[in-house]
């Protein structure tokens, strides 16, 4: 290990900390409030936030390693979050690399459109598809009302993450 690099290291077990506490608060019942029926999900808006400062191969690595941890509790996804992370990981490191600026307009741009890509490909693949009855209001009663919950805690996210990216960069 070279001296140089020892704030990146920490940097990075920090973040991997993190994951594995949100990933742990997203999935313990009742660690969160309910905004109506809309559950929140950490992991979404906390791997936009470490995207929108690492690395492509840093972030598909983070997006990967949290998908992991939902898709071990979920009941049914079969990688399905793992795949969504990692793209959108990639994918939004990318684009704040290259074209868009990292500010805190653009993490609640990435998050919602995340969110809302995620949640609505999960109620087509798994809720409308297999029992179209009911599904509707499934979706406008949970899976919309869970991107809008996720956004407004994306807020507070990317303002814990921020600092950790600053103190430690090299």
């Amino acid at each position: 290990m070279i001296k140089e690099n020892l704030p990146i290291y920490i940097r990075r077990v920090i973040l991997a900390l993190i994951i594995v506490l949100a990933a742990i608060l997203q999935n313990t019942t009742g660690s969160f409030a309910q905004m109506l029926s809309a559950n929140i999900m950490l992991l979404i808006p906390l791997v936009v936030s470490i995207s929108m400062f690492e690395s492509e191969t840093v972030s598909l690595a983070f997006g990967l390693g949290a998908g992991i941890l939902w898709d071990t509790v979920s009941v049914r996804g079969h990688y399905f979050h793992s795949i969504i992370l990692c793209v959108a990981a990639f994918f939004i490191s990318m684009l704040v690399r290259r074209r868009i600026r990292n500010t805190l307009f653009s993490s609640m741009v990435f998050t919602f459109a995340t969110v809302f890509l995620h949640n609505t490909l999960y109620w087509i693949l798994f809720v409308l598809i297999p029992n179209p009855q009911g599904s509707v209001a499934a979706y406008f009663s949970f899976y919309l009302l869970s991107c809008i919950y996720t956004v407004i805690i994306g807020i507070i996210i990317y303002l814990i993450v921020r600092p950790i990216e600053r103190v430690f960069r090299v």
